[in-house]
């Protein structure tokens, strides 16, 4: 299927389009809300500005996709391979990537605020400057991520795996850092004021001088 027939079935009113194979389709600035892309193959596809909002990518395929600025709020991309993806600037508010694969893309800037990031793998992401309140991080991979000036107030980050990540200047009040592995992290400059602790967190190696803490 290419992008003009979707986006003509779209405008006829369906929205089932899983399993479809749109690699390398443009749609940049297409309205998308609450369409059903679940397992589709969206490999390289051009989503700029794209109003995703409420979709359903469970399991699709968006690997080194374009998705900058686009609206992904409340989107599902539970188990979705997001390797190398560009989503800096996109709106990702209560969206929920449980188990999926945010490698080494760049999300810089990105609101993530409530966002479901359980379990995902975010290894060697870049997410300079991005807004990550209240989102669950809970056992999430983040080793060798870009937080420097994130916001990750009262996020979930129990049992995840920080090491050698930069969190320069970032912003981790109230956060919950119970059994979080912090080991080679660079965190100078970061806010861990009222954040949460227990024996199982870990910050053997890391860089912590000008730390903020309560």
């Amino acid at each position: 299927m290419d992008a003009d027939e979707l986006l003509k079935r779209y405008a006829a009113g369906e929205r089932d389009f899983h399993e479809t194979n749109l690699k390398e389709a443009d749609l940049r600035e297409a309205f998308l809300i609450h369409i059903n892309l679940a397992c589709a193959n969206l490999k390289e596809i051009n989503l700029a500005l794209a109003d995703l909002s409420w979709a359903n990518l469970i399991g699709a395929n968006l690997e080194n996709a374009c998705l900058l600025m686009a609206n992904l709020n409340g989107a599902d991309f539970s188990k979705a391979n997001l390797s190398q993806a560009k989503l800096t600037g996109a709106d990702l508010i209560d969206a929920n990537l449980k188990n999926a694969n945010l490698g080494y893309t760049k999300m810089i800037g990105v609101k993530l605020i409530g966002a479901n990031l359980s379990e995902a793998n975010l290894m060697e992401a870049n997410l300079i400057e991005a807004c990550l309140d209240e989102a669950n991080l809970e056992n999430t991979n983040l080793s060798e991520v870009k937080l420097r000036g994130a916001s990750l107030r009262k996020a979930n980050l129990r049992g995840a795996f920080l090491c050698e990540s930069n969190l320069q200047g970032a912003d981790l009040r109230e956060a919950d850092l119970r059994g979080a592995n912090f080991s080679g992290a660079f965190l100078c400059g970061a806010n861990i004021e009222s954040a949460k602790f227990d024996d199982a967190t870990i910050f053997s190696g890391a860089i912590h001088f000008c730390i903020r803490q309560a």
